[in-house]
């Protein structure tokens, strides 16, 4: 054409780059597809890559696919080598796929293929980038959770030991805010999210901010914060006006400020809102948003009793939607309603509701007996101990009347004395039935309370993901399973019935197993670790080999729970004197004086900042401290010099 310029591809790269208009950029990538048989086909890939990120900015969803999908295939029909380039080609098309429709499936397929290749690469920071974005296709899969948990722990480990730039915390924090929704962990998703939508405010990934602030207003709409939530409309409603190419969000607006006025039960005011996102439908190239406005107006129309709205509305929805499956529940029964006599179809629906229900009864009933079981097993545990403690009393009575038979005259002037100590042993003995079955109450009283509440919402069948509830309430009896564990190893100490297998060991040999368990415990927690030894070669000791390695462990937790990331942890061991010394500290946080002298008793909890919501049974250290004393060994709590705490124990040899 005349007045065309041939243009080499390192040119227009660098066009492209200086170019701040980005509706210019666009024309500038077209103009060229003249020379793209010209270009390598490496360099063709990129340019795909460079349109279909200038595409998607200006919310040109399927364009942008379409450009995506260009660049991968040229990869394919010229066997081009793995590179980062054909990584960040399918991230970008599962992103843009999953913008225009959240069932999409492909998505997920795309991101596997990613991390593999990222794998292969033995690229640090697009393997973490990959872990986020697979993990959140695993929630869906059977214990889909624990899954992606697991990969989240190989990301966080990426991030720690790598200097990664704040786009790629971004992706990890906004892939973990996902996985915690999933769990139900509600407040632990929105903080993710927040931290991920402030970091995204300060680039220039407009993109990505835009979805982190829709997800800040879903995680309060599941926090039921109706005021945290219409902060974040506003912030929508604004982003709107400051944006206008995100043509989407005028609609997204209305929906989930209908969303919210249900939640204040005001069904008026949320048919006032979709009927206004109606308007903008034709804006929005989100698919499952412009079905699901259709299907809630339908049952906004159904609940403020305009049926024939509700009606119409909804076969407007199959129209539209033929091949789709419903995203409401509620369709169902309004769709049965439409088609026959309205009785018998609602009827039915709740046949079917109530066999559904019934079936989340049956497990939640199964649950409860379990965990009543479980609590039944604890108390009859210790009244078994208290009897052993009673027969031994009576037994011992019984010796006395025996004597006191022979030796009249003495049992007499002792008679007193001898009542005075049988009353206190029963005063004592009533003091430890009251302290366990108080600890017992004390500590079950949180998880059973959490159960109850899971129970509840699944009677009521106020949960949307009932796998995820059930996962819960097994975790929550998982806890009431080690709480009792705990009780159970105290309350044989209390009556003299642990054990210790004292047998001879080398301690160097040992020592060297145990500190590579212990290491990876610590490393993979994102604590640095450290371990001093200083004693003679071959030197024999006489201890209880697995109970010294349980004391350390529960210590190790105990710095794992309640250390600052990152942190630190030291052990120092040695001997003297004939005695062992052991020493476990960790960095900040401190504890104050005070705390350092109740610490090893039961149930005690730290004030501030050592007492976050980490779990455990708060028995842990009174556990160490009742094994240390059987080993006739001190065990003693101060200061730390790395800013935190020291646990100092010596054992004679």
């Amino acid at each position: 054409m005349p007045g065309y310029m041939r243009i080499t591809f390192p040119e227009l790269k660098a066009q492209i780059h200086s170019e701040q208009d980005n509706l210019q950029k666009i024309n500038l990538l077209k103009e060229a597809d003249r020379e793209l048989s010209e270009f390598s086909p490496y360099q063709q890939a990129e340019y795909w890559f460079l349109l279909g990120k200038s595409l998607e900015t200006e919310r040109l969803m399927s364009d942008a696919r379409a450009a995506f999908t260009k660049g991968i295939d040229i990869y394919s029909s010229n066997n081009l080598s793995i590179s980062s380039l054909l990584i960040n080609l399918l991230h970008e098309r599962a992103r843009v796929s999953t913008n225009l429709d959240h069932q999409n499936s492909t998505s997920c397929e795309d991101r596997e293929q990613a991390l593999t290749y990222s794998r292969e690469l033995k690229d640090p920071s697009l393997t973490a980038k990959s872990i986020s974005y697979y993990a959140k296709c695993l929630q869906n899969e059977e214990h889909g959770i624990a899954k992606s948990l697991t990969l989240f722990d190989e990301a966080f480990d990426i991030a720690q030991n790598q200097q990664l730039d704040s786009s790629l915390k971004i992706i990890i924090f906004n892939q973990a805010s996902t996985l915690y929704f999933r769990a139900l962990i509600y407040d632990k998703a929105y903080e993710y999210n927040m931290l991920a939508y402030n970091l995204s405010r300060e680039t220039t990934d407009t993109n990505s901010t835009y979805n982190m602030l829709l997800n800040a207003i879903h995680y309060s709409i599941a926090l039921v914060d109706i005021t945290l939530a219409k902060q974040h409309l506003t912030q929508l409603s604004q982003w709107h006006i400051r944006y206008p190419q995100f043509k989407g969000a005028q609609l997204k607006f209305y929906y989930l400020s209908a969303k919210v006025a249900q939640l204040e039960k005001n069904w008026p005011l949320s048919t006032s809102f979709l009927e206004e996102g109606l308007k903008e439908v034709h804006d929005s190239q989100n698919v499952s948003y412009v079905q699901a406005t259709y299907e809630l107006l339908s049952i906004a129309y159904f609940r403020v009793g305009e049926i024939e709205k509700s009606f119409n509305m909804l076969s407007l929805v199959e129209t539209m939607f033929p091949d789709r499956k419903p995203i409401k529940k509620e369709r169902l029964l309004i769709k049965g309603m439409m088609i026959n006599n309205p009785t018998d179809i609602v009827n039915s629906a709740f046949e079917l509701i109530d066999k559904e229900r019934q079936l989340k009864n049956n497990f939640v009933k199964q649950t409860a007996i379990q965990s009543a079981k479980l609590f039944d097993e604890n108390l009859n545990q210790l009244d078994n101990i208290i009897l052993e403690q009673r027969l031994t009393i009576v037994t011992i009575t019984t010796m006395f009347i025996v004597v006191i038979l022979i030796v009249f005259l003495y049992l007499q002037i002792q008679r007193k004395k001898l009542a005075q100590h049988k009353h206190h042993l029963m005063d004592e003995l009533l003091a430890k039935k009251n302290q366990l079955l108080s600890d017992v109450s004390h500590e079950l009283s949180t998880p059973l309370t959490v159960l109850k509440l899971q129970v509840e919402s699944l009677k009521d069948d106020l949960e949307e993901d009932v796998q995820a509830s059930y996962d819960a309430l097994d975790n929550k009896i998982t806890d009431i399973e080690y709480l009792i564990d705990d009780i159970h190893q105290l309350a044989q100490s209390d009556v003299g019935a642990l054990q210790l297998n004292v047998r001879p060991f080398e301690l160097n040999i040992i020592f060297d197993l145990w500190e590579k368990e212990l290491r990876q415990l610590v490393n993979k927690n994102k604590l640095t670790f450290e371990i001093t030894k200083d004693f003679p070669c071959e030197l024999m000791i006489n201890l209880d080999q697995d109970r010294i390695k349980q004391i350390m462990t529960n210590l190790l937790s105990n710095c794992i729970k309640y250390t600052d990331k990152p942190g630190r942890v030291s052990i120092l061991a040695t001997t003297r004197s004939n005695t062992f010394y052991l020493s476990i500290e960790d960095s900040a946080p401190a504890v104050s004086d005070k705390d350092l002298n109740a610490i090893f008793e039961r149930l005690y909890r730290v004030e501030n900042s050592r007492s976050r919501e980490t779990g455990g049974s708060g028995l842990g250290l009174a556990i160490c401290k009742s094994l240390i004393e059987l080993h006739n060994g001190t065990i003693h709590a101060e200061k730390s010099s790395l800013g935190g705490l020291k646990i100092v124990i010596s054992l004679p040899l």
